[in-house]
């Protein structure tokens, strides 16, 4: 049975809503200011992607905190 204690409040499903949206028009415009013609290097095509990754590892740890914080 779930325990109503352990529920999220609405300021906190609000707040991270918010950061969520927050993060994904921050990986929006970050993936829209790499240019990626001048990837065609090896050294240039390793560094923006590996930006990228760290893109999506901070997208993942949000959802998982999310998710944390949301589950009953």
């Amino acid at each position: 049975m779930p325990n109503t204690t352990a529920r999220p409040t609405s300021a906190q499903l609000l707040f991270a809503h918010t950061r969520t949206l927050q993060r994904i028009a921050e990986l929006h415009a970050a993936v829209n200011d790499m240019p990626l013609l001048e990837a065609a290097d090896d050294q240039t095509f390793d560094r923006f992607f590996s930006e990228l990754e760290d893109l999506n590892d901070a997208v993942d740890r949000l959802t998982e905190k999310f998710l944390e914080n949301t589950r009953v």
